[in-house]
């Protein structure tokens, strides 16, 4: 198996809505998790299979500076990144934020996986997609898919992506390829915790 990267669309535990996309040489495999199953077992047994060196994770990484005493940061609720990104708080995320956090930890502690945070809908904007249809609108994700395989060398013919987590999930793979070639946009402050798209 060559070098591989991934990216996670993470969703609550059970829902059934969580979906990894794995980049191998230029080859995609996507995997979306089964509704009542416990998402993070699974996440744990497709990573230790393909073993990804670099993960970008739809999920908040860090917590607010305040809550980790960093000197300068006031903020209880939101990370800068998230203001800039129009992002929801780690906080109010409580549950899927530790989840992130635990599954993150994991990876670097257990496999030479580095993760990184990363908000498709920000990659999204900047594929200049519409917004007003972007995961509202059923009809509209094969023009989206089409925009975004315009931007890739990825093999996509055996790709059959039926809903938007799939494509978030092919969105955050993106930004982390881009990160790989040190092209990525970030947002944030770096002592606190960065979101990339």
């Amino acid at each position: 198996m060559g070098e591989v990267i991934a990216g996670i669309d993470y969703g609550s535990k059970t829902s059934g809505f969580t979906c990894i996309a794995f980049l191998e040489g230029n080859k995609i495999h996507m995997h979306q998790s089964a509704k009542n199953n416990d998402a993070d077992l699974w996440l744990k047994g497709l990573i230790q299979k393909y073993q990804p060196l670099l993960v970008g994770i739809d999920a908040p990484l860090s917590l607010p500076g305040a809550l980790k005493g960093l000197a300068g940061f006031s903020n209880f609720h939101y990370r800068l990144a998230d203001i800039e990104a129009r992002a929801m708080s780690p906080m109010f995320l409580g549950g899927l934020t530790a989840r992130a956090i635990e599954l993150s930890t994991w990876m670097q502690n257990e496999l030479p996986s580095h993760t990184i945070e990363v908000y498709p809908k920000l990659a999204a904007e900047a594929l200049d997609l519409d917004m007003k249809r972007y995961k509202k609108d059923n009809t509209y994700l094969q023009n989206s898919l089409a925009i975004l395989f315009e931007r890739v060398h990825w093999m996509v013919d055996h790709l059959n992506i039926s809903n938007w987590h799939q494509f978030d999930a092919l969105l955050a793979l993106y930004t982390a390829e881009k990160y790989s070639l040190k092209t990525a946009s970030s947002c944030g402050n770096e002592e606190e915790g960065l979101i990339y798209f």
